[in-house]
């Protein structure tokens, strides 16, 4: 069966959005050797996601953060299905992958578990989930951060819109479907709502990799929301 050709083709993404909010400044990835023996036993990997492990995969400043990439061969309970899983939960609720049915297509989209055998799309592209996955990280991760979670409501959202920049990438369905909205006015801190269709409130966090930034964030955002 052919592969239809959709997505990005030519010009496949640059990451130094996610190098720079990280600090990364010697990028470190894995060999073509690894990465071929993973698609040797997980299936082949888009253009896209063999990219980013070629080049920033092994980075340290990239790793043991709150959620995980992962080379696929290591993760051994979803090697038989029909994604080959590069981005896996901390707890192991959600797993993102991309069908192995589409790995002729430079940047196809990404698909998150949300129950046994259940899978939802996430994000219409590798380098979209890994620019939203790796701002919403960030809203956790950097080293300067408030260490809380707040709760806000659709009227403080609103707000927030209006006071920063919204990135353009946006995770869907992960962590019990949530979607998540990442804000950025620049590469050295970031905010990040989930939602739920469902819910009243909004889930917020907030972090930067400088103690200036994370200063200028709160000075707005001290007064929006409740500590969870």
């Amino acid at each position: 069966m052919s592969c239809v050709k959709r997505g990005r083709n030519e010009n496949m993404s640059d990451y130094e959005e996610i190098l720079e909010l990280f600090q990364v400044a010697q990028p470190k990835g894995y060999s073509l050797e690894e990465v071929e023996a993973a698609e040797e036993r997980a299936g082949k990997m888009p253009a896209e996601l063999r990219k980013f492990f070629l080049r920033f995969g092994k980075s340290p400043e990239l790793r043991g953060l709150q959620d995980e990439l992962v080379l696929p061969d290591c993760v051994h309970s979803c090697l038989e299905g029909e994604y080959v899983i590069f981005f896996v939960e901390n707890q192991g609720v959600c797993m993102a992958g991309v069908k192995k049915s589409d790995a002729c297509i430079p940047d196809p989209p990404v698909y998150v578990s949300v129950g046994e055998g259940e899978w939802k799309k996430s994000a219409d592209s590798v380098s979209e989930f890994l620019k939203g996955m790796y701002g919403y990280q960030a809203s956790i991760c950097l080293p300067y951060n408030t260490e809380e979670f707040y709760w806000i409501t659709h009227e403080e959202k609103e707000l927030i819109e209006r006071k920063f920049t919204k990135r353009p990438e946006k995770i869907k369905n992960w962590l019990y479907e949530w979607d998540i909205i990442v804000f950025g006015d620049n590469n050295e801190g970031r905010i990040a709502l989930m939602e739920n269709g469902g819910e009243d409130v909004i889930q917020m966090q907030y972090a930067a990799n400088t103690e200036k930034e994370l200063q200028r964030m709160r000075e707005y955002l001290e007064s929006v929301g409740e500590p969870i």
